[in-house]
C-alpha cells in the first residue's frame, strides 16, 4: 500500500498502522522519489533501495535511517580526502621526528653556527685544492703550448699526442672550475639548511631571534663573476663580450682559447693578474654558465695582489660590464 503526503505525515503513519493487515510486522518506510515526493509504504520498492529511506516503527517513530548510496564521484572524493589526511599525518610525524633529532643534536644556537662554519670551511679546503690543481694545469699548458710552438716554427706538424695533451689540459681546467662552482652551490645549501635549523631550534625552545635575518639568495645573483645564459645563442653573444673583458683586464697574454675556455698565461710578477674564463655546461648538457676566475703569483705580494682592490674590481665588474654591453648592443640594433 502507498500513502502520499496529501495528509500530515503523523496522520498518515497512524492510518497506515491501523490499516495494516493481520500478521503484519508493523514496519513502514518513508522515502522520497526522484521528483521530491514523500511516500509512506509497508514495502520498499527495489529501485528505491539505493536512494535512501527511513524505517518507521509501529508508532510512526524512526527506527533506522539508511542514507542514499554514494555516487562514484563522492566515493572518489572521500578516498582523496583520506589520502590527503594520511599524507598530512605522515608529514606531521616526519616533522616531529626531525624536531627530536634537532634537539638531541644541538644544545644551543651557537652549536648550529659552529657546525655550519665547520662544514663551509671543509668545502673551502676542497676549493683551495682545486685551485692549486688549476695552477698545475696552467703551468703544464704553458709547457705544452711552447712545445707546440716549436714544431710550428720548425714547419713541422704538431704530433697527435701533443695536441691531445693540450686539449685534455684545457678540459681539465674547465672541469676544475665546474667543481669550484659546485662547491659554491654546496656552501649555499649548507647555509640554507643550517639557517632553517637555527630558526626552528629557537621556535622549539621559545627563544627570541636576536641575530639579523640572513638573506638566503640564489647562487647566481650572489656571484659577480658568474653569468647565466638562458640559451645557446645568448651564451654565444655573451661569450664574445666576456672574452673582450678578459683581454682588456688581464696583465698576461692569452695562452689558450676556444669555444668554452680562455686562459691567459700564468703570472710572472707579483703584480700580475692572470684570468681564466670558462663556459661551463650545466645539467642537461647546454652551455649555461660563464665563470671568470683570476690567479696571482704564489708569493706573499702575489697574495696581496689577489686580495687587493684591483682584483676585486675585475671580478665584481665582470657581470655588470658584460651584461650591460650586451644590452647596449641590443638597443643600438633596434631601428
Amino acid at each position: 500500500m502507498i500513502w502520499r503526503t496529501l495528509l500530515p505525515p503523523l496522520l498518515l503513519c497512524t492510518l497506515a498502522v491501523s490499516a495494516a493487515p493481520p500478521g503484519s510486522s508493523g514496519k513502514f518506510y518513508r522515502w522520497v522519489d526522484e521528483n521530491g515526493q514523500v511516500h509512506f509504504t509497508d514495502t520498499l520498492p527495489p529501485e528505491q533501495s539505493g536512494r535512501g529511506h527511513t524505517e518507521l516503527g509501529g508508532r510512526g517513530t524512526a527506527v533506522r535511517t539508511v542514507p542514499p548510496a554514494k555516487t562514484p564521484e563522492e566515493l572518489d572524493r572521500e578516498r582523496e580526502i583520506e589520502r590527503l589526511r594520511a599524507e598530512q599525518e605522515r608529514l606531521a610525524e616526519e616533522q616531529r621526528a626531525a624536531d627530536r633529532v634537532l634537539l638531541r643534536t644541538y644544545r644551543a644556537e651557537d652549536d648550529i653556527i659552529m657546525a655550519r662554519d665547520g662544514k663551509i670551511a671543509a668545502v673551502d679546503v676542497m676549493t683551495q685544492v682545486t685551485r692549486t690543481n688549476v695552477r698545475v694545469f696552467q703551468e703544464r699548458l704553458a709547457l705544452l703550448r711552447s712545445e707546440a710552438a716549436d714544431y710550428e716554427r720548425a714547419g713541422k706538424p704538431i704530433p697527435r699526442h701533443l695536441s691531445d695533451a693540450v686539449a685534455n689540459t684545457e678540459r681539465a681546467i674547465g672541469d676544475s672550475y665546474a667543481s669550484i662552482l659546485d662547491h659554491e652551490r654546496q656552501k649555499d645549501a649548507i647555509r640554507e639548511s643550517h639557517e632553517k635549523d637555527r630558526v626552528r631550534f629557537l621556535q622549539l625552545n621559545n627563544l627570541v631571534d636576536s641575530r639579523p635575518r640572513v638573506e638566503l639568495r640564489d647562487l647566481y645573483p650572489l656571484l659577480h663573476n658568474l653569468i647565466r645564459c638562458d640559451d645557446v645563442a645568448e651564451c654565444d653573444r655573451l661569450w664574445g663580450l666576456a672574452t673582450e673583458y678578459v683581454r682588456t683586464h688581464s696583465t698576461t697574454p692569452e695562452q689558450t682559447w676556444g669555444d668554452n675556455i680562455l686562459v691567459t698565461a700564468p703570472p710572472r710578477s707579483d703584480r700580475d693578474i692572470s684570468l681564466i674564463l670558462s663556459r661551463i655546461k650545466d645539467e642537461g648538457g647546454a652551455p649555461t654558465i660563464l665563470f671568470l676566475d683570476l690567479q696571482c703569483r704564489l708569493s706573499a705580494r702575489g697574495a696581496e695582489t689577489c686580495g687587493g682592490e684591483r682584483a676585486r674590481e675585475i671580478l665584481e665588474g665582470f657581470r655588470s660590464a658584460v651584461v650591460g654591453a650586451a644590452a647596449a648592443r641590443q638597443r643600438s640594433a633596434v631601428p
